[in-house]
């Protein structure tokens, strides 16, 4: 009966030593479909940036025809074409100049939604406390 304890011992070490060396094997394979799926949306993503890329140019480009040719409209509206470059130009700085100061506003305001949540939870700390 030793013998026999002695063999199935040997094969329930061997059981569990290909068990091991399976699951070695499967988290190997798994990790390698990992790194391909991750190479393959790298690659994807870097697709679509350049595509991305390449449509904002082609837009940003356009856009400045067309602006350019407002300008040329207007300064045949008033009978100067530096003068319709130059009133297209200030409409555009003037534009710009307003979204600027209405996203510092924005974000002045947050800072201060911050600040004064801060000094909420300072005051919450202090009566928790009872200092």
């Amino acid at each position: 009966m030793t013998t026999r304890h002695v063999s199935g011992a040997a094969s329930l070490l061997e059981l569990a030593t290909r068990l091991v060396a399976d699951l070695g094997r499967l988290v190997e394979q798994r990790l390698e479909l990992l790194r391909a799926e991750l190479t393959q949306e790298a690659t994807r993503l870097a697709k679509n940036l350049g595509v991305l890329a390449v449509g904002a140019g082609a837009a940003g480009i356009g856009v400045a025809f067309l602006l350019v040719a407002l300008g040329l409209w207007v300064g045949h509206l008033v009978g100067s074409t530096p003068g319709g470059l130059a009133i297209v130009g200030g409409g555009l700085a003037v534009t710009g100049v307003g979204l600027g100061l209405l996203a510092i506003k924005n974000l002045e305001r947050r800072r201060l939604a911050r600040e004064t949540v801060r000094e909420l939870r300072r005051d919450a700390e202090w009566i928790r406390h009872g200092v």
